[in-house]
């Protein structure tokens, strides 16, 4: 019957119980089969089976002696998390960015590629450049290749379906990575990735809802919901960058006019910043020779030195993104919302702004429960998003929750 899950056969439940043992072992890092079957509530039997094929596939190995309680030491288990890792590559403002990880986030290698000059139709000869180079030598085992990119994301088909700032129209950059490395790949939009690395690798939220919101030279948002990310059905959830929230605003590269891009994104903050250049009160001149020299730590300065100018173009800012959130908070109702990126200098004059509009334009019980926080970027966040989704993909991993020294 339509809409009834299928039948689960014996190879499903292996897998489960085999996903299930490798999570508990890689939240606990060291533990006995015993403590498995307790927290999992296997047989002892099918734990020391699953175990046994874990080894064997180099994905837990045992560690020596535990503390016996009474009886036999117990034989303690890791995840192998050195000898496995995830090739991740992650679309930035100005380059590429690609880093070999390990199955706990260390970083082990790093390369980037600068986009200047870019052009859509040379992306396969960027990918394959940084792919190379982090491949070469490599020891360990390749668990798959992750990659991040701005804009609409298809995660299912494996299709970036529209990343304005780098001219990609439908691209189907999983076939073509996998064609040419006959490797697992999996894509994700960057304000996705960036959610999940905050739930699984920061202070994530404590009733599994969690909304990210990316502001750099685009914003994005990315969500959590129940301890997974919700893409949206046609895979464009997240896409507040692109909702009109100022009427009679200027022309948005998506074709709109008035995106919440437009009005409170880093340039269109240090846009509006310059217009004051020339007004003989504005601290900016002090701080830069010119309004063209003006950028978004020139305007923290000028903020930081009572500008009143500046000050009123990031209360204009976090009023619009205030709009954007109420709406979120309106229609789902999370209890934390995390704003972070580049924007994050602006502190708290921005994030006061933020949540006064907020207050104003939603439900004031619903508004007064939601924690709006401003954060700096975490250092690569998207990065350990991307192997986070992979490990989630290739291991099943998405509801460990890990915390890094």
């Amino acid at each position: 019957m339509k809409g009834l899950p299928a039948k689960a056969t014996r190879q499903h439940t292996k897998n489960h119980n085999s996903r299930l043992v490798l999570r508990i072992i890689y939240e606990d890092e060291a533990i006995s089969r015993a403590d498995i079957a307790r927290k999992t509530g296997l047989t002892r039997t099918t734990v020391s089976t699953v175990v046994g094929e874990l080894i064997e596939q180099g994905l837990i190995e045992e560690t020596g002696a535990g503390q016996s309680s009474g009886g036999r030491l117990p034989i303690l288990l890791r995840v192998a998390h050195e000898a496995h890792s995830v090739l991740a590559l992650s679309f930035e403002d100005t380059q590429i960015v690609g880093a070999l990880v390990d199955m706990r986030g260390s970083i082990q290698r790093r390369v980037s590629l600068s986009l200047y000059g870019y052009r859509p139709e040379e992306l396969p000869g960027y990918l394959t450049r940084l792919i190379e180079e982090l491949r070469a030598d490599v020891t360990t085992h390749i668990l798959g290749i992750g990659l991040s990119m701005p804009g609409i994301v298809d995660p299912v088909h494996g299709i970036v379906r529209r990343a304005v700032n780098f001219g990609l129209v439908d691209v189907p950059l999983r076939q073509w990575l996998q064609d040419q490395y006959r490797l697992p790949v999996y894509l994700d939009n960057a304000a996705h990735l960036a959610a999940l690395a905050e739930y699984m690798f920061g202070d994530g939220a404590a009733s599994g809802n969690l909304v990210v919101i990316s502001i750099g030279v685009g914003i994005g948002a990315g969500m959590v919901l129940n301890g997974a990310l919700f893409p949206g059905d046609g895979f464009g959830a997240g896409e507040i960058g692109h909702v009109v929230v100022a009427d009679n605003g200027i022309r948005c590269n998506c074709g709109n006019v008035g995106c919440l891009e437009t009005v409170a994104s880093v340039p269109a903050i240090v846009r509006a910043a310059r217009k004051w250049f020339s007004d003989p009160s504005s601290r900016l001149r002090a701080l830069a020779p010119s309004a063209a020299a003006v950028d978004l730590d020139i305007v923290h300065r000028a903020l930081e030195a009572g500008d009143p100018g500046v000050a009123s173009v990031v209360e204009d800012a976090g009023y619009y993104l205030g709009i954007a959130i109420a709406h979120i908070v309106g229609l789902l109702n999370v209890e934390r919302i995390v704003v972070t990126g580049a924007v994050a200098v602006l502190g708290s004059p921005f994030l006061e702004a933020v949540k006064a509009s907020l207050a104003r334009h939603a439900l004031a019980p619903l508004a007064a429960m939601t924690k709006v926080e401003l954060i700096p970027e975490r250092s690569d966040a998207v990065l350990l998003g991307i192997t986070a989704m992979v490990l989630d993909q290739e291991l099943g991993l998405l509801h460990t929750r890990v915390r890094l020294s």
